[in-house]
């Protein structure tokens, strides 16, 4: 993008806020996996990640200092995140270790529910320098939740911003 996703306005709203309001509404504890000092709050830390460099790594940061057993991730760069498909994932999770949509696209890892049960295989996977999330689904006891049954609309809360064309795009859908 050439500048800070996080701070990108759309409706005169950065990006960063539209995650963070979704997570206001649904957790009592909210922490930012990374060194972003500059998006901490009051009661919200930015932890620096233990293996910088990925979204596995933000992952694990996320799983290692989190004080419940799961852990609910979306990132900075979806301007619309959907209060029914997190409800819908935090219903699926009992019995298993990981809640994550599959699209006609593929998996969407970092829009997800994780449990500290995955923890030990991404510590073991970042130091053996992987680092695709992707790739260590086969390892843990994971739940794919079908786009066929998740509420209607639910394409528009995984757009997502990684390049200025995908500004005006946006802008398309919303019209």
């Amino acid at each position: 993008m050439g500048r800070d996703k996080a701070h990108i306005e759309l409706g005169g709203k950065p990006l960063f806020s539209r995650a963070l309001l979704l997570l206001r509404q649904h957790f009592k504890r909210i922490i930012i996996a990374g060194d972003r000092p500059d998006l901490a709050q009051p009661g919200i830390p930015a932890i620096p990640d233990i293996y910088p460099g990925s979204a596995l790594g933000g992952l694990h940061t996320g799983l290692y200092s989190a004080q419940t057993d799961w852990v609910f991730v979306v990132p900075c760069d979806m301007p619309y995140p959907d209060h029914r498909l997190l409800e819908l994932l935090l219903s699926l999770r009992c019995g298993v270790d990981a809640v994550v949509p599959e699209t006609p696209c593929g998996y969407e890892p970092v829009f997800a529910l994780y449990h500290k049960n995955c923890l030990s295989i991404f510590e073991k996977n970042l130091q053996q320098g992987r680092k695709s999330i992707h790739n260590l689904y086969p390892e843990l006891n994971a739940h794919f939740l079908n786009w066929r049954d998740m509420p209607a609309g639910w394409e528009k809360s995984f757009m997502n911003i990684n390049a200025p064309d995908d500004m005006s795009k946006i802008k398309e859908n919303i019209k």
